[in-house]
């Protein structure tokens, strides 16, 4: 059923958002709603809507953005050939697009690491698996110990292959695009921690947007350690222009992607190492314990939505103009949010306070 779009009397510019009617449908709410909060007046240029979708008065669009996972393909044939009938439409009427959906692919690990390595960036060396009789004779050729992941997507399905043996153990079953990717030891030689900095590049902006600081060789939010020394650790990252900005700049250039982020690490030799990019990062504002973060997820948020106007030929107001130049506790005092939880979230919510408390 294709939902039909009736014209409009008034020609208020509009910013075409499409998103999968259930799949991460909401992933992206938080950007409608941080507008909603810190500039009411910005809120109605966001038109979100689900696919398919049919347009009969194309005047108020002045930009579109496809929300959708990347890469589309990955999960849904149907979607995508919709997204890119939707972007070519929009070539043709000139309404500039965010993250063409087209160029999703960049993102996949092996493709953006090659486009990345071309333009200078170092990341990890790795090969897609085609022959896993191959790969367990030789390991590509790769230096072990290696690990396993899904070349497309962003799955935490992971394998670490520390000895040859270890490839002949492999789960294959479990993967549907195996890539081997060298491990990179990104420990701190001063206390033996794993950190994984995030970097958000939205357009020519970049923000230093977390640090996570682990145990284990896989950092991720649950694993994290959070102690006085890490948290201050994260709080200078946070507070301070990102100091890979122009060669992450660089990076992004050579995926051709407007929004982005990148995850990566130090190796011993200090070099910065990409671990990966993802154009359809988390944003999500801390509640408890990492409310200390959010200044960066305002920072980001306010970002985007000039990106937006940018691009849409629209007026950016002062206040969010000046976003960027502000320090830590200038973006505090600005910018706030409240999250408008969804009833599934609430019960969600409600049932970990209840086990909690038994």
């Amino acid at each position: 059923m294709i939902a039909k779009h009736s014209s409009r009397a008034s020609r208020r510019p509009r910013f075409l958002i499409v998103r999968h009617r259930k799949y991460q449908r909401n992933f992206f709410d938080v950007i409608v709603q941080w507008t909603s909060t810190n500039f009411p007046e910005l809120a109605s240029l966001f038109e979100v809507r689900d696919l398919p979708v049919r347009i009969n008065d194309w005047s108020p669009y002045c930009l579109h953005a496809a929300w959708l996972q990347d890469p589309v393909q990955q999960w849904s044939a149907e979607t995508h050939e919709q997204a890119l009938e939707l972007a070519a439409e929009c070539d043709r009427r000139g309404v500039p697009i965010i993250n063409r959906v087209d160029l999703l692919l960049n993102a996949t690990k092996s493709r953006g690491a090659r486009l990345m390595s071309a333009a200078g960036v170092a990341t990890p060396r790795m090969e897609p698996i085609v022959d896993r009789q191959e790969f367990e004779a030789t390991q590509l050729g790769l230096r072990l110990p290696l690990f396993i992941r899904e070349d497309w997507g962003h799955s935490r399905n992971v394998f670490r292959v520390d000895e040859p043996d270890d490839a002949r153990r492999v789960p294959w079953s479990t993967f549907e695009r195996p890539l081997a990717v060298e491990i990179v030891d990104v420990r701190n030689p001063d206390d033996g921690l794993h950190r994984k900095f995030r970097y958000v590049a939205v357009g020519g902006v970049g923000v230093s947007h977390h640090l996570q600081i682990s145990q284990e060789w896989v950092t991720r939010g649950e694993n994290r350690v959070i102690t006085p020394a890490t948290r201050l650790e994260e709080l200078n990252y946070l507070s301070q222009p990102d100091p890979n900005h122009a060669l992450l700049q660089r990076a992004s250039q050579s995926l051709q992607l407007d929004l982005v982020a990148f995850d990566y690490g130090y190796s011993r030799d200090g070099r910065m190492i990409v671990w990966e990019a993802n154009p359809f990062p988390t944003f999500k504002f801390a509640s408890q314990r990492l409310t200390y973060r959010n200044p960066a997820m305002h920072r980001t948020m306010a970002a985007i939505l000039r990106m937006y106007l940018l691009r849409a030929d629209l007026p950016v107001p002062a206040a969010l103009e000046a976003a960027s130049s502000l320090d830590w506790p200038g973006v505090e005092r600005a910018f706030t949010y409240a999250e408008k939880l969804r009833m599934k979230d609430r019960w969600r919510a409600w049932k970990k306070r209840f086990y909690r408390a038994a």
